[in-house]
């Protein structure tokens, strides 16, 4: 199922990879859309079709510049974004030569990024995207790199998420996490400790476009885990 949406084009740096991308014109505005939905069950609007995943997070510019950061680190070594949205930190992956494969759930997630491969002149192809529910699948393949931004937003996230990304991580790997400090965040860091995964973190500022009310360009502090064992 999809919706009309109403949609603008940005354009944002990573490091040094700019990328355009198209979003929700008004987040709200789409929810409002969506509520207006008679024939939707309240439980399948909240588990599958909120449009969150059109609109770009704090954590996701947070988790995109850190893999900018990385740069050549990253050419031709394996990354897998779960819950993806918008998909910019498997975007600035790619345009870093990393074979990429991004994962959601939400069924108007594929249009958006056929778009926004599209709009950065990258072959459909250069991108692999499968629907994943983190909840329950295996998609039987180890990564190099496995890599989420603020997928921690539900009260039953915490231990099946830890589990999707330490299923997913080759042995000598990596997951990277980018979380706005959600209170289910330690709780996935308490199981990934379990499984025998080590963290070391740091606060990273990025900007928040939904804090700019008078063109001050304001921030938020976004947590920025890197996990290994």
């Amino acid at each position: 199922m999809s919706l009309p949406y109403a949609l603008k084009e940005v354009r944002e740096r990573f490091g040094d990879i700019a990328l355009s991308f198209v979003t929700l014109a008004d987040l709200d505005a789409a929810m409002n859309a969506l509520l207006a939905r008679a024939e939707l069950r309240e439980d399948e609007l909240e588990r599958d079709l909120c449009p969150y995943f059109g609109v770009v997070w704090p954590a996701a510019r947070a988790l995109a510049e850190e893999l900018a950061r990385r740069g050549s680190a990253l050419a031709g070594r394996s990354v897998l974004e779960l819950g993806c949205g918008l998909a910019l930190p498997a975007l600035v992956a790619v345009k870093l030569g990393a074979r990429v494969t991004a994962t959601d759930l939400h069924p108007d997630v594929p249009a958006f990024l056929a778009r926004n491969l599209a709009l950065n002149e990258l072959a459909a192809h250069a991108l692999e995207y499968l629907e994943l529910d983190w909840r329950s699948a295996d998609l039987a393949r180890r990564f190099d790199y496995v890599v989420g931004s603020d997928i921690l937003y539900e009260a039953g996230h915490p231990a099946p998420v830890a589990r999707a990304l330490a299923a997913h991580v080759a042995p000598g790997g990596a997951i990277l996490l980018a979380d706005p400090a959600r209170a289910y965040l330690q709780g996935c860091l308490d199981e990934l400790a379990r499984l025998g995964f080590r963290a070391t973190n740091e606060v990273v500022r990025v900007l928040d476009p939904s804090l700019d009310r008078a063109g001050d360009l304001r921030t938020r502090e976004v947590f920025l885990i890197e996990l290994t064992r």
